[in-house]
């Protein structure tokens, strides 16, 4: 991960802003994130520490499918 704070705005892989819709006040379901699949091997890339505390952004999951 970059060494950008680590909050639950920021990509837990990248550390750029995720655009979580969840955090920006969408209803649940109105956020990209709820219309694409998450592969599990993704959270895998992820420290344990950091499990679970935020969103994965949409360009880490398209570099993750490639």
């Amino acid at each position: 991960m970059s060494e950008q704070s680590n909050t639950a705005g920021n990509c837990p892989l990248c550390g750029r802003g995720n655009q979580c819709g969840n955090l920006a006040g969408l209803s649940h379901g109105a956020c990209w994130c709820s219309k694409v699949e998450f592969p599990p091997a993704i959270f895998k890339q992820i420290p344990a520490d950091q499990l679970n505390q935020a969103c994965i952004c949409q360009a880490c999951l398209e570099k993750f499918g490639e």
